[in-house]
């Protein structure tokens, strides 16, 4: 009886196989929360550190120490004519509960966090004169956006940093009102607005209290609330989607 041995080439496929996996593993160990399993395979990847360390802050000089949000408000008439204004909405937590916790989150689990940095920077960009403007809108009777450009145009022109403003907020006021319209279904709203906020996390110091010691060590939130604006909208198909997120995570 004739005994077929493995090729060369079918036995070096399988141990590159077998160590691209063995590999893999050390790896997916290693990375993984300290926990009892990773401690008990230390030994074996150890090979994994590496021999020259490199100091993270090189690369990070300034990480982002603290917790921002996005928050949505808005404004409608009563029965009796009177405005009434709804209670403010963290969308962005309602956002995290996508990837919170979750081995493979989203991309809509970081909109308004990623949404925080250009808002404050373009508000920011503007001039003085023009950020009471934008902010000093009328909760009965927002501008509408062609207004609103008006009313930052200088000479008859609109500067770049106010166009790139115009632009964040119309995207932000149209994600407001379609979350809005999510949590107050058949409501009128006459005008719309956001805060930006953000808070510090438990200084290193104070890590190892209990709950109620890390809560009372973080530093101030601080709130930013930006100016009234004119319902937005989106379509049908984007008010949905955003109704049936705000149903699944919030």
């Amino acid at each position: 009886m004739r005994v077929s041995w493995p090729s060369l080439r079918t036995t070096f496929v399988a141990a590159a196989v077998v160590t691209a996996g063995v590999h893999l593993t050390a790896v997916t160990m290693e990375s993984l929360p300290p926990n009892r399993y990773s401690a008990a395979v230390a030994d074996q990847t150890g090979y994994l550190d590496p021999f020259f360390t490199q100091n993270w802050r090189l690369f990070a000089p300034n990480p982002v120490s603290e917790d921002r949000a996005v928050l949505f408000q808005g404004a409608y008439r009563d029965e009796d004519g009177d405005i009434v204004e709804t209670e403010w909405i963290d969308w962005t937590e309602v956002e995290l509960d996508l990837v919170r916790h979750q081995l493979v989150g989203g991309r809509a689990g970081y909109i308004t966090n990623k949404l925080y940095s250009p808002l404050r920077a373009r508000f920011g960009a503007l001039p003085p004169d023009q950020q009471q403007v934008v902010d000093a809108t009328s909760v009965e009777d927002p501008p509408e956006w062609a207004e609103l450009r008006l009313d930052l145009a200088e000479d008859g022109r609109v500067s770049r940093a106010a166009d790139s403003f115009l632009r964040y907020e119309r995207a932000t006021a149209q994600l407001a009102t379609n979350v809005l319209l999510s949590r107050h279904p058949g409501r009128e709203f006459v005008a719309v607005r956001y805060a930006t906020r953000s808070q510090g996390v438990t200084p290193y110091d104070a890590r190892s209290g209990d709950d109620e010691e890390r809560a009372a060590a973080r530093p101030p939130a601080s709130q930013s609330t930006g100016g009234w604006r004119v319902p937005t909208p989106g379509s049908d198909a984007e008010r949905r989607a955003v109704a049936d997120f705000d149903a699944r995570h919030r």
